[in-house]
């Protein structure tokens, strides 16, 4: 994806890639126009399959919360075998 503050745009394999998961990213060119396709796309799987859309947000709840984990500090102590000081 190419972005240039609110305009996008797509490639080919990137929206044959989404159109496979239902999600038809042909003709948009902005970010509101993604979003509406994305709400499009959970209303239609929210109709059709809800316990899938319940697991969809479940990950990407734990994606996200996981990504706001702060990285361990670093302690020597706890290298890999192989890999300690002499």
């Amino acid at each position: 994806m190419l972005r240039l503050n609110d305009h996008v745009r797509f490639t080919d394999s990137e929206t044959a890639a989404m159109l496979k998961i239902g999600i038809d990213l042909t003709g948009v060119h902005s970010q509101a126009a993604i979003n509406a396709e994305f709400a499009r796309w959970a209303n239609a799987l929210a109709q059709r399959h809800p316990d899938l859309l319940e697991k969809i947000a479940n990950e990407l709840a734990r994606v996200i919360r996981q990504s706001e984990e702060p990285e361990p500090a670093y302690n020597g102590e706890q290298m890999e075998p192989g890999l300690a000081r002499s």
